[in-house]
């Protein structure tokens, strides 16, 4: 019995054994203070980046799992999805899988859950032990809502419960009475508990932002606050915004490219033609087509633009922006639709390095209570992308990916794209 011990022991040790990655010759950009390594070979060791300089530097592995070749290609942090949402209990563990797979197809090595299901606990343990390919995976707990919270008192004992369980933020929807906002703003902070999402309509913004509500998803409540939905915004308005939003240092997750579907209308045509719909069942796509074709007739252009101008303006101050999608929704499949938000903030606007930063290092920040990643720097989590041109010259360069890495595991291109036509393959049977 011992003999067979040892020898179960010595099994699971193998089986969990860290990966140890070479990626040699190859351009990196930090995201740290905007520093630049050419030509270095950065070192992996399990989840974490331990070397980052001149290749006769670099540690000696017992053993080597891969060499990548970065010759002319270029490293960044992998990419976080700040508002996404994953799977819950009912689905099968087939569509779970798929799900978190691509959400790393399309660069997204972490993603801030926003609708709590305690089947993500499990998720992200499996996903952590190298059982399931997938994000690493921060978790809201269960919506606080209008339906889901009856009293005051109540969401006090739900706050108090959430915070036991172990999710690391609190969802906010729409629906709550400001007294139950207050009372759950209140405890949350008591407990140390962050909470974040919609501004309840009872709230307002100005409210949510004064009691520390952590992030403001949708860019909610800014429009209101203006009444940006029926007149055009002005200056003042938007220095007023600002200012707000910079000295509380509240966050602004702005899912710009679904609002822009939903509120401005698209082009359902192009929208239909999008390459990554190949991964959706074809019930998904048609009621997508449905959905956006009556946003289209009800279209209100004027407060696009405000919100265009107004994430420029947030940006521009450098508040606390971090990129987010809404994933799944209307036409934004997991990962890819990170690939659209970047390209309707582009259209705000933005720069590529505001794209970037929103991306990598600011939810870093955000998250850096919980871990180091978001920078290439030693002791990071060895989250990163390999890209074959600088998007730091055109943003887009961001969807040509030589390969991905989440938590030290790597994917090449080659087992991306066999995973993803396999994907497309199942949702078509």
């Amino acid at each position: 019995m011992r003999w067979f011990l040892l020898v179960i022991l010595s099994f699971g040790s193998l089986a969990a054994k860290a990966e140890n990655i070479y990626i040699k010759n190859v351009t990196v950009l930090t995201m740290d203070a905007d520093r630049t390594h050419q030509n270095v070979t950065v070192a992996v060791s399990g989840d974490r980046i331990v070397y980052i300089g001149p290749k006769d530097g670099a540690p000696l592995f017992e053993y080597t799992d891969h060499v990548i070749d970065g010759t002319g290609k270029f490293l960044m942090p992998g990419l976080a999805e700040m508002h996404g949402h994953l799977p819950s209990s009912d689905w099968s563990r087939e569509r779970q899988e798929r799900i978190l797979f691509l959400y790393l197809a399309g660069g997204v090595t972490t993603v801030r859950g926003m609708l709590g299901d305690p089947i993500q606990f499990d998720l992200r343990n499996q996903i952590k032990a190298g059982q399931m390919d997938g994000p690493t995976l921060y978790l809201a707990a269960p919506s606080m809502n209008g339906n889901s919270v009856s009293s005051p008192a109540d969401g006090r004992a739900k706050i108090k419960r959430y915070a036991a369980q172990g999710w690391d933020l609190q969802k906010i929807h729409p629906g709550l009475t400001r007294a139950e906002y207050d009372a759950i703003a209140d405890e949350a902070n008591k407990l140390n508990f962050p909470f974040g999402g919609h501004v309840p309509a009872d709230v307002g913004l100005e409210h949510a932002v004064e009691v520390g509500q952590i992030s403001l998803d949708h860019m909610d409540g800014y429009l209101e606050m203006a009444g940006g939905d029926k007149r055009e915004m002005t200056e003042e308005d938007f220095t007023k915004m600002v200012a707000l939003t910079k000295a509380s240092g509240t966050w602004v997750v702005p899912t710009q490219e679904l609002f822009n579907v939903l509120i401005g209308g698209g082009d359902v045509t192009a929208m239909t033609a999008r390459p990554e719909n190949r991964y959706l069942t074809p019930d998904a796509l048609a009621s997508y087509q449905r959905r956006a074709a009556n946003s289209n007739a009800n279209a209100n252009p004027l407060a696009v633009k405000n919100r265009n101008r107004l994430l420029k303006a947030l940006a521009d101050a450098d508040v606390n922006l971090a990129l987010g999608s809404d994933a799944p929704q209307l036409f934004s499949v997991p990962g890819f639709s990170i690939w659209r938000e970047i390209e309707s903030m582009r259209d705000a606007g933005l720069t590529a390095a505001q794209i970037l930063k929103s991306g990598t290092s600011a939810p870093g920040r955000y998250f850096a209570d919980k871990d180091k990643f978001g920078t290439i720097t030693e002791g990071a989590r060895a989250d990163l992308i390999l890209l074959s041109e600088d998007p730091r010259d055109d943003v887009t360069a961001l969807f040509q990916q030589v390969g991905v890495m989440a938590a030290g595991r790597w994917h090449s291109r080659a087992g991306i794209d066999a995973r993803l036509d396999q994907i497309a393959q199942d949702v078509k049977d």
